[in-house]
């Protein structure tokens, strides 16, 4: 009784009257988890609560989303007496540890399918996992597009103003950790030149005369791997935050097998936008135990 009046006074609301969802990887799996958070708090109709875990051991897993006018509220968990106040006395709880101070029930959402049980969770819960299927969110699809809106950001105006004048197509070629952490490429593997020849060949037939704007974490790579392709341009390259909107604003999307281009591809609006997506989403072993449908909104093409 003691622990939820406390935490009523940090909250200003009763716990019942919350939800909190645990924020942590790159800003691609961290807007998943918002929406999905968003979602449930929407449905049960309660305040939503962000945790945020620690990830600054890399620059792309630094919390992502003050980028957006969310008007989420980031629980304290500091400030939260812990369930086992005890342990407290000898260390200090990491921040990936913060569920264990929430008073309410845990839900762990395990693997990459669409999960139906969290439609029956209720106030007061405290969600966790990636959530990386539209249908976490599908019912409140214009609310994250709202949410997620970066037209506050800014970018070069002529190049915006050629991504709405013509055919663009984002192309996202994604290094980074995935080549050079021997355990994240084991398990997500790297899309190399065979996946970007296959899905340029196929967008070229199906948008005649398309331009290609490459998005990269390490540009130089990506300029190796397309410099031979006609219409190309490489993006600035300034921020996460640029780059996303200036794929959101190209018509049509050749991505990674990256949470953060296919943001940038669900965000596009054109209506005759063609999405090519790597039927290989993980590495070679993990896609023999992962059931990865889900991941993919009705309409992509998968190479």
């Amino acid at each position: 009784m003691q622990l939820k009046h406390q935490l009523e006074a940090q909250l200003g609301t009763k716990p019942k009257g919350t939800l909190c969802v645990q924020i942590f990887g790159g800003l691609g799996n961290q807007m998943f988890q918002y929406a999905a958070g968003h979602a449930v708090a929407h449905r049960l109709g309660v305040q939503l609560l962000l945790d945020p875990v620690d990830s600054s051991r890399l620059d792309h897993t630094q919390y992502g989303m003050e980028t957006f006018n969310l008007g989420a509220t980031v629980w304290q968990a500091d400030q939260t007496p812990r369930r086992t106040p005890l342990l407290d006395f000898f260390r200090k709880p990491k921040a990936k540890k913060h569920f264990l101070r929430w008073p309410g029930p845990l839900y762990r959402h395990e693997g990459q399918a669409y999960d139906s049980s969290i439609e029956s969770i209720g106030p007061g819960t405290y969600l966790m996992g990636y959530f990386q299927s539209e249908r976490f969110f599908t019912n409140v699809a214009d609310d994250i597009r709202a949410a997620f809106s970066l037209a506050h950001v800014t970018s070069d105006r002529d190049l915006i103003a050629a991504l709405e004048a013509g055919p663009y197509v984002a192309v996202h070629i994604r290094r980074g950790d995935y080549a050079n952490d021997k355990k994240t490429t084991a398990t997500h593997g790297l899309l190399g030149a065979e996946y970007y020849e296959l899905a340029r060949a196929l967008m070229d037939q199906l948008v005649p005369g398309a331009h290609y704007l490459v998005f990269s974490d390490n540009l130089h790579v990506a300029a190796q791997l397309t410099e031979h392709w006609p219409n190309r341009l490489l993006s600035p390259g300034k921020s996460r935050e640029e780059d996303l909107r200036l794929m959101s604003l190209c018509r049509h999307h050749i991505i990674a097998n990256s949470t953060f281009s296919w943001w940038g591809a669900w965000l596009a609006q054109a209506g005759d936008k063609r999405v090519i997506a790597p039927r290989r989403w993980f590495a070679r072993d993990k896609m023999l135990k992962t059931f990865t449908d889900d991941i993919y909104p009705d309409g992509w093409l998968l190479v």
